[in-house]
């Protein structure tokens, strides 16, 4: 397999187009700046020697961050992209689990072991523009996203070349087919409001880069802009949790340029679609997906929310049916587990019958709509993050007025769910000292929300 041919081929057939935008509306890159751009990265990372090598990803959304994703692609490299928002000491502690050979970040990062290379929209890190095809075997690890660190050792799920490849091909297809709604047509702009080391990568962001389709990047989400942008930009597609949508619609006025807004991460009942149909019209599809299985692997269309609108709200509990090209079935002999077979599943996850186990419980009804019905792990789902309860808790009791910690996950009207911790404290604590104290270590979306000081702690869950 050529590493980055099909973003390579995509970017010349676009070459007089402009693709990214930045949030004022300015233009920020053509088809032919962004490849040059990425090229020269690309023969910088080559330089520092970082062919086929591990690299780190630090950055918020801008085309620097584009550029970032697609010369490591080129070069037949891994990639692991950190959330932007994990405070340095994280970020560090992931680094130096996976032993990535350097980190590609937007701005300097202390306390790392590996080198840092900066390459921003200002001041990009240049080399000879590297042209040449890398051939990669089609299972070497494209992006390794990471999931927590224990213990000194990394859990992060690897996407292949080949998975990353089916993705894209995915999403495409259902925005030309009308899989997302209305089909692909004139005039279309997406928004990226979530970062694009996350699902807004996968289901937005770079598939409407391989479709030769204009973009808008906003650095982070912030509900008063993103409607500002969305009516000054004539947006036509988002991608957001359910949270996003919710603080959107709290905005008066209307919406009419978009076509497609994309939502997951969260459940949401009838209410809340009522809501957003409101304000947003028939556009509305949930996705549902997992890093280790794919995005998406099923879809809520926007003909059933307008079954909701009218009176189905049993269907508000569905996540859709799965899509074309996908087999999804609950396996009862597993407790409910959802286990998927197609060309989106991660390798180290899929078994030798080609099927790949997500850890969500589900049934599904006589129409082929899927219902999850928990999890078989403690893994707490907010928002659009996966928190894992024992990193957050080894946070917790380390420390000082902590003798020991459980942090479970609890329904939440906005977030689906949201941290809580459950304490016992060797001296008087509250959630703003809590909060404060783990800013240093975790990402904001792990810490708790909620803390509760008990003199015992309750049952774990079961596994």
């Amino acid at each position: 397999m050529r590493a980055g041919g099909e973003i390579r081929d995509a970017l010349n057939r676009a070459a007089g187009t402009t693709l990214l935008y930045h949030a004022d509306g300015s233009a920020a890159r053509t088809g032919a700046q962004l490849l040059q751009r990425a090229e020269s990265l690309a023969g910088a990372l080559v330089r520092n020697g970082l062919r086929e090598a591990t690299v780190g990803l630090f950055y918020r959304n801008s085309a620097a961050a584009m550029e970032a994703f697609i010369a490591t692609e080129l070069i037949g490299a891994t990639r692991l992209p950190v959330e932007p928002s994990a405070p340095p000491a994280e970020a560090a502690a992931i680094y130096a689990a996976a032993g990535v050979d350097a980190v590609l970040a937007d701005h300097g990062v202390p306390g790392l072991t590996a080198p840092v290379l900066v390459h921003t929209d200002a001041d990009p890190l240049n080399g000879p523009r590297w042209t040449t095809g890398v051939e990669v075997d089609p299972e070497r690890t494209l992006v390794l996203y990471p999931r927590a660190v224990r213990d000194g050792t990394l859990f992060a799920i690897p996407t292949s070349y080949r998975n990353w490849q089916a993705i894209m091909r995915v999403n495409q297809e259902l925005y030309r087919r009308g899989g997302y709604g209305e089909p692909l047509g004139e005039g279309e702009r997406l928004l990226t409001m979530l970062q694009l080391m996350h699902v807004t990568g996968l289901v937005a962001g770079f598939p409407f880069l391989l479709m030769g389709r204009p973009q808008v990047l906003m650095d982070r989400f912030n509900a008063e802009a993103a409607a500002g942008l969305i009516r000054a930009q004539d947006i036509t597609t988002v991608f957001a949790v359910p949270g996003m949508l919710d603080r959107i619609v709290a905005r008066p006025g209307a919406f009419p340029s978009l076509r497609r807004v994309l939502y997951g991460g969260a459940p949401v009942s009838s209410d809340q679609i009522a809501r957003y149909a409101r304000v947003f019209g028939p556009v509305l599809s949930q996705l549902y997906g997992r890093y280790e299985a794919g995005w998406p692997l099923a879809v809520l269309t926007p003909a059933d929310h307008e079954r909701i609108r009218r009176g189905e709200p049993d269907l508000a509990g569905s996540c859709g049916r799965p899509i074309d090209g996908v087999d999804l079935e609950p396996r009862p002999a597993a407790g409910g587990e959802v286990r998927v077979r197609s060309a989106m599943t991660s390798p180290l996850f899929t078994g030798p019958d080609g099927w790949c186990g997500v850890g969500d419980t589900a049934v599904r009804d006589r129409h082929g709509y899927l219902r999850l019905t928990g999890r078989l792990d403690a893994m707490i789902n907010t928002g659009a993050f996966h928190v894992y309860p024992a990193e957050v808790e080894a946070a917790v009791r380390a420390l000082p007025q902590i003798a020991d910690a459980r942090v479970v996950g609890e329904p939440d009207p906005v977030w689906g769910e949201i941290v809580v911790a459950y304490v016992v404290a060797r001296a008087p604590v509250t959630l703003e000292a809590l909060r404060d104290r783990l800013r240093a270590s975790l990402a904001p979306y792990k810490i708790p929300r909620a803390v509760r000081v008990v003199d015992r702690l309750p049952h774990a869950p079961a596994p």
